[in-house]
């Protein structure tokens, strides 16, 4: 962005800069008041004209640079979303992989009582 502002003051001080010398030119020129107008008129025109090819120019260049900066945005977006994503499903799958080890080893605990139970009470009957 600086090199933007830097950019519009060099161009609005160009601009400002050529009127001035224009219009100095024509004062201390000799020349006669009618002459002096039209050559005035004439700078105006001129300038006008330079000034609008600058802002053409410059609307130009913000429409290419804003186009970019949506495609960008819109790719950064696109890559945010689909790390996301996938973070979500690795996520998702580890919480299933967790559940499922809990669920294994609570009836693998719940089996070894059962059989532990079972095996005290056919001794109990031995006894």
């Amino acid at each position: 962005m600086t090199t933007n502002n830097r950019s519009k003051d060099l161009l609005i001080g160009a601009v400002v800069g050529t009127v001035l010398g224009a219009v100095t030119a024509l004062l201390f020129a000799p020349k006669s008041g009618r002459e002096l107008r039209t050559d005035i008129a004439d700078g105006v025109q001129q300038v006008t004209a330079k000034t609008q090819q600058a802002a053409e120019s410059i609307a130009d260049k913000t429409k290419q640079l804003a186009g970019t900066l949506n495609e960008k945005t819109q790719l950064a977006a696109q890559t945010v979303s689909r790390h996301t994503s996938e973070w979500s499903e690795k996520a998702k799958e580890t919480a299933l992989s967790w559940k499922n080890k809990a669920s294994l080893s609570i009836n693998e605990g719940t089996t070894e009582a059962a059989e532990t139970e079972i095996t005290t009470q056919d001794e109990s009957k031995v006894s």
